[in-house]
C-alpha cells in the first residue's frame, strides 16, 4: 500500500506543471480572434440604398392652330407629354416668322396644365401673316425636345369672308376623335364652363371654327350642342350648303346644364 503514494506524488505534480506551462504558452502565443461569430452577437443593419429615378420630360405634341384659320387671336394648344419625377413643369411656346425659326415673334411660358392638354393664349397677331410654332417643356433643370412643328395663315383682315375652302390641308382634319375629344375638353375647361350652355357654346364657338367644327346651327346664331368635327377633302359644316360628307363626323355633347358629354354619332 505504501508504494502507491510516490505514484500520486507524481500525478499532482504533474499536473500542476500542465497547468502552469499551459497559461505561459497562452501568455506567450495568444491565439488570433475567431472568425466564427459569437451567438450573442447582434447584427448590424445597413440603411437601403434610396436610388433617385432619374428625370422624365418628353416632348409635347403640338396640335392646334394649323392651316387657314378665321381669327387672328388663336390658342395654341399642345397635348402633354410624359413627366416622371419632375415638379412645376412649364410649356414654351415658340411663334416665329420663318420655318427655321430666326425670325421669332414671341416665346411665351405657361405652367403645364394638370390634365393631358396645354393651351395657350398669345393675343392678336397682324391679319394676313404666315406663322410657324413649336413648344417644349421644362422644368428649369431638365428641358424636353420640341415638339412637331405647325404652321398658320392668318385672315387678312377682320371683315375678310370665313374660309370655306376644303380642310384637307388643315392638320386638325387629320385629328383623331379621341384627340378632338382632348381638345374640346381642354376648351370648355378654359372657355365654355363646366355645363352644356349657349353662353358657353358661343364663347367656344370661334376656336372650333378656326379649326374646321362647328356646332350644329352655328352659322345662324342658335346653336345646339352637337359638334361637327372637320373631315378631310370636306368643306367645314358651318354653313347650310355644304355636302352631306361634312357631317359624317359627328358627336353630341350632352343635355342642357348637364356636364359636357361626348357621345359620338357618325
Amino acid at each position: 500500500m505504501s508504494r502507491l503514494y510516490p505514484m500520486r506524488g507524481l500525478v499532482a505534480l504533474g499536473a500542476v506543471l500542465c497547468v502552469i506551462g499551459c497559461e505561459a504558452a497562452k501568455s506567450a502565443n495568444p491565439a488570433a480572434p475567431s472568425s466564427v461569430a459569437s451567438a450573442d452577437a447582434v447584427a448590424v443593419s445597413e440603411p437601403p440604398v434610396v436610388v433617385a429615378s432619374p428625370t422624365r420630360i418628353d416632348a409635347p405634341t403640338a396640335m392646334a392652330p394649323a392651316g387657314r384659320i378665321n381669327t387672328n387671336n388663336p390658342d395654341f394648344f399642345v397635348v402633354n407629354g410624359a413627366i416622371d419625377g419632375a415638379s412645376q413643369v412649364e410649356y414654351f411656346f415658340e411663334v416665329a416668322k420663318t420655318a427655321d425659326f430666326s425670325q421669332i415673334a414671341a416665346v411665351v411660358n405657361v405652367p403645364a396644365n394638370g390634365t393631358r392638354n396645354t393651351m395657350m393664349s398669345l393675343g392678336s397677331l397682324a391679319y394676313g401673316g404666315t406663322y410657324y410654332w413649336r413648344a417644349k417643356a421644362t422644368d428649369g433643370r431638365t428641358q424636353s425636345d420640341y415638339s412637331n412643328t405647325l404652321t398658320f395663315t392668318l385672315p387678312s383682315g377682320p371683315q375678310a369672308a370665313w374660309s370655306a375652302d376644303p380642310v384637307a390641308s388643315i392638320d386638325s382634319a387629320l385629328w383623331s376623335t379621341e384627340q378632338w375629344r382632348d381638345y374640346f375638353f381642354a376648351l370648355a375647361a378654359q372657355k365654355g364652363g363646366e355645363t352644356v350652355s349657349d353662353a358657353g357654346m358661343h364663347a367656344m364657338r370661334a376656336d372650333l371654327v378656326a379649326r374646321g367644327a362647328d356646332f350644329q346651327n352655328g352659322w345662324r346664331g342658335d346653336v345646339r350642342p352637337r359638334l361637327f368635327l372637320p373631315v378631310p377633302g370636306c368643306p367645314i359644316a358651318n354653313r347650310p350648303d355644304v355636302p352631306e360628307c361634312s357631317y359624317s363626323r359627328t358627336v353630341d355633347l350632352g343635355g342642357y346644364g348637364r356636364e359636357w358629354g361626348w357621345f359620338r354619332r357618325f
